[in-house]
């Protein structure tokens, strides 16, 4: 994608603006023809003049005033044209900042895990709030200060070679002059602006990743370690950078210098032509005034390729995240079939992370409505990629899962997520106030729902001694509260979106034994009429399950009852003597 192509792409993102951006052109095209008149009309004056007597006041004045009236008529004309295009100017670009933000988060939080999991949380935000500076300057300086330039530039040939085409070759080579530096700057300059950015990425990324984690830096004494990371990568972007600076020094030097060579030529030309009979003094005034004219817009367009040059990469970067297609989406005839009854099966399902090993290999089981089944083994074993695919994490390489008989992959992805409820093992709260974070699956949730679904979890009496109670902010990830704090937090979540298939994994794994007691309890009344598919290590909290699938490298090796899977003395007992030490009693 050349420069050129990124300027263009970035006008394609003006949306419903785009009515906007073409009056504003418009209004551009009219204010770069009305500043030629100024330098033309100065000119003329000077010729009036210098060809009326001084002597007769009228004389001269008669001369002079029409074009007088003409010069303040399209005064008035630019001062009023600059101040709309200012002004609305702004507005697009804010306006239209926002909603490219907006457009920017939506595609992220489409993209599935998969996708996600290759680029840091830090990065993608400091690719979101730079490539967005960049897009809102981008329209800004196009629409009040480009485009005018641009234009003014393609205008002021045929102008200057129509007044006098002489001098008018001074002002064409100073053109070429300017854009032959420009594009040898922007060529050498180009790889280097792309490893700035890239170290600019990483610096946002690894500061990210230190400030999510302070605990643990704190804990393991890893401030000075840390810093001395963020300074290498520091070191890295100011030793590509002090290059570019020099490059563009050296054009600042050679365009300045072209300037004050060209005025002089102007100046030369114009007395020898003058000399020759063949220019007046009022065109080679008007040559002069074009001259200032045209450097002024040389000095614009060199100012935005240089701020051009070293944003590029940013908005290299921002579009190639908007142009990630998701591997997971809806299809074209998506349906969405209200809520679900809950049979789940799954059909010779595989799935793998990284061929040839498998995650999840050939598993097939089905759970009715009401039924639990639990999912058992070591770390690794495959339990939560497993039921990852039932919500379309990820999509499997082979086999097929169905709800209530139809594809899972024919639902829209909303519908279908909608449909079930998920504890995550690790808590996954925002920084938001604790009934935020509840209503997060039912907005529409009254605070006596709220109540009713914290009291089953365990949750209320601390919520209750919160200072703000349910409106408490609880930090970043929940930082202010403990583990097991934390996991009632989910539990009451997923209680109070009431759906009809529930996933919990490791749901009371950060629980005391009392609380855990109690939770199970709840939970084994929410799970008589849903679905309900459970991770856990510790098997005392699965007694109940009407069937228990044991893992072992993404395949089920073992599965019955947990009576019955005891009675084998196979994988499933080995586990339960690792936790237990001795046999307990399975009545």
């Amino acid at each position: 994608m050349g420069i050129f192509h990124l300027y263009s792409r970035a006008l394609d993102l003006l949306g419903t603006d785009r009515r906007l951006g073409w009056v504003l052109a418009f209004a551009n095209l009219a204010l770069a023809c009305a500043l030629f008149a100024e330098p033309i009309l100065f000119g003329r004056v000077i010729d009036a003049l210098s060809r009326t007597p001084s002597a007769d006041a009228s004389v001269t004045w008669n001369a002079v005033w029409p074009l007088l009236l003409l010069w303040i008529g399209f005064g008035l004309f630019t001062i009023t044209c600059s101040t709309t295009v200012a002004l609305f100017s702004d507005r697009l670009a804010h306006r239209r900042r926002h909603a490219v933000l907006t457009t920017y988060v939506e595609h992220v939080l489409h993209l599935p895990l998969a996708q996600q999991s290759k680029t840091h949380s830090g990065r993608l935000m400091k690719i979101m709030l730079q490539g967005t500076d960049t897009l809102w300057w981008l329209w800004l300086s196009f629409f009040r200060e480009h485009l005018a330039a641009i234009v003014s530039l393609i205008i002021l040939i045929p102008v200057a070679l129509y007044i006098n085409w002489r001098l008018a070759l001074v002002l064409i080579v100073l053109c070429l002059v300017f854009g032959f530096l420009t594009h040898f700057i922007l060529r050498k300059t180009q790889v280097l602006q792309q490893q700035i950015e890239g170290h600019h990425s990483d610096l946002a990324a690894l500061t990210a990743d230190t400030l999510s984690n302070i605990s643990l830096v704190q804990s393991f004494a890893r401030i000075q370690a840390e810093m001395q990371s963020l300074q290498r990568i520091s070191q890295r972007v100011l030793g590509a950078q002090f290059p570019v600076l020099s490059w563009w020094a050296v054009v600042t030097v050679l365009t300045r210098s072209a300037t004050t060579i060209s005025i002089l030529c102007i100046i030369v030309l114009g007395v020898w032509l003058y000399t020759e009979s063949l220019i007046t003094i009022g065109e080679i005034v008007t040559f002069v005034a074009f001259a200032g004219l045209i450097i002024a817009r040389l000095d614009q367009v060199v100012a935005f390729a240089n701020k051009l040059g070293g944003d590029a990469p940013r908005l290299y970067e921002f579009f190639a995240v908007l142009d990630t297609a998701p591997d997971i989406k809806d299809r074209p005839d998506a349906i969405d079939p209200g809520r679900c009854t809950g049979l789940v099966e799954f059909h010779g399902v595989c799935f793998s992370y990284h061929a040839p090993h498998r995650a999840v290999d050939d598993l097939s089981f089905a759970i009715k409505p009401g039924q639990t089944i639990a999912l058992v083994g070591a770390s690794g074993a495959g339990k939560s990629t497993a039921l990852s695919l039932l919500y379309r994490a990820f999509d499997p390489q082979s086999g097929h899962i169905t709800i209530d008989g139809i594809d899972i992959r024919q639902f829209q992805l909303t519908a279908l997520r909608r449909n079930i409820g998920v504890v995550f093992q690790e808590p996954l709260l925002f920084n938001r106030s604790i009934a935020d974070n509840l209503r997060i699956g039912s907005p529409e949730a009254s605070d006596e729902a709220l109540r009713e679904a914290c009291a089953r979890a365990q949750a209320l009496d601390f919520i209750e001694h919160q200072p703000d109670g349910f409106n408490t902010i609880i930090g970043e990830r929940g930082r202010t509260l403990s583990g097991g704090e934390r996991q009632r937090l989910s539990i009451a979540r997923v209680l109070l979106k009431d759906a009809p298939i529930l996933i919990l994994d490791e749901a009371t794994s950060a629980l005391d034994t009392p609380t855990e007691a109690s939770v199970l309890t709840a939970l084994e009344a929410v799970t008589h009429s849903r679905s309900t598919l459970v991770i856990a290590h510790r098997l005392s909290t699965i007694r109940q399950a009407d069937q228990i699938l044991v893992m072992d490298a993404g395949k089920v090796i073992e599965s019955g009852s947990f009576e019955a899977l005891y009675q084998q003395n196979g994988r499933f007992t080995e586990i339960m003597q690792q936790q237990y030490g001795l046999m307990p009693s399975v009545k």
